[in-house]
């Protein structure tokens, strides 16, 4: 049976990679490069009321379990079925790839198919919204909506305030003028303007240049199937940063900047392209360490390693803060107790 080993961007919002190694019928995932989820997704022959005949099922994605290398293998609870020998069969092929490959991780980015948001003005890539393994997994996505996420809402510049005060003051009249919520609803809110209020978005693949070749696409010109696109005109950082209102274009900028941790795991990024985000990304420490093992290159190895050492202290730091709460709660607790 192959194997694949492939990554594949995990998008909207746009929060780093998934890994994975398929065997076709099933696949192993990661997000952390440690601890992978498998997963059993095959057809098989089932039996009809005549003894002759059989129909394929498609079955849906069962999660047979967790692995990894530190603790094997930790079996999820299946439902009884006909098929829990083929499940097993399968799950046991799977396994054996996974304990072959995982040490091998990270994989090369394979979703050459991607699906851009496009900007109402020229038909240019705007935003990434999906991307796909192959051509059969093309789909018509619904909801044609970039999102900046959760976590940016939560955090993008209140826990990382911008450092320089000419731009903290265009950003902060910015926010005040547009009055939409957080810094990161008004990243959505720009992207949708600018998107049109009948958004359109359209698949490309991107050759191993990364020029892109227009595929089909969701309410798009039939004009625009099969057209060429340098790969210039493809944002590298996922979304379009130049704007024509520079406080604007001053917000995507920082946005890209705090995204940067994340961003380094792309492998078509320039050397001083990657080398201004490693910079950038030295102050989110923790982030950095997690996602360290998918850089697929580094250019300032002293930075990102000043960035991990932090990250190993302030975990260390935690963890005794953690133990002396723990600690007076005893105490506390016992005293309690004793009267």
């Amino acid at each position: 049976m192959s194997v694949a080993c492939y990554s594949q961007k995990i998008l909207n919002p746009f929060r780093g990679v998934m890994n994975i190694i398929s065997i076709g019928g099933a696949d192993a995932v990661t997000i952390d490069g440690i601890n992978w989820t498998l997963y059993i997704h095959d057809s098989f022959d089932c039996p009809t009321d005549d003894p002759e005949e059989f129909f394929e099922i498609e079955m849906p994605d069962i999660r047979y379990g967790d692995w990894s290398k530190e603790s094997g293998l930790r079996h999820s609870p299946l439902i009884a079925s006909y098929h829990y020998n083929e499940i097993q069969t399968i799950a046991h092929v799977l396994l054996d790839a996974v304990q072959q490959y995982a040490d091998q991780c990270p994989f090369p980015f394979q979703d050459k198919y991607e699906l851009w948001l496009l900007d109402e003005s020229n038909d240019e890539p705007l935003a990434l919204l999906e991307t796909a393994h192959t051509k059969e997994q093309i789909f018509a996505l619904e909801n044609l909506r970039w999102e900046a996420g959760i976590r940016c809402k939560q955090e993008f510049l209140a826990n990382a305030p911008i450092k320089d005060p000419d731009t903290k003051d265009l950003l902060d009249k910015l926010l005040q003028k547009e009055a939409t919520g957080t810094a990161g609803d008004l990243l959505n809110h720009l992207i949708e303007q600018r998107a049109g209020q009948q958004p359109s978005a359209q698949w490309f693949y991107r050759d191993i240049l990364n020029d892109g070749t227009g595929l089909n696409g969701i309410n798009i010109n039939n004009r625009l199937i099969g057209r060429e696109l340098s790969a210039r005109l493809f944002p590298k950082m996922l979304v379009q940063r130049f704007w024509p209102d520079e406080a604007q274009t001053a917000l995507f900028t920082a946005f890209i900047q705090w995204l940067s941790p994340y961003l380094l795991v792309l492998d078509h990024l320039r050397d001083e392209q990657r080398e201004a985000l490693e910079l950038i990304a030295r102050d989110q420490a923790l982030l950095v360490d997690k996602l360290y093992i998918f850089y697929p290159k580094i250019i300032n190895r002293q930075t990102l390693n000043a960035a991990r050492v932090e990250a190993t202290m302030r975990r260390a730091n935690r963890s005794k803060a953690s133990e002396a709460q723990d600690d007076t709660v005893e105490y506390i607790e016992t005293q309690h107790a004793l009267i």
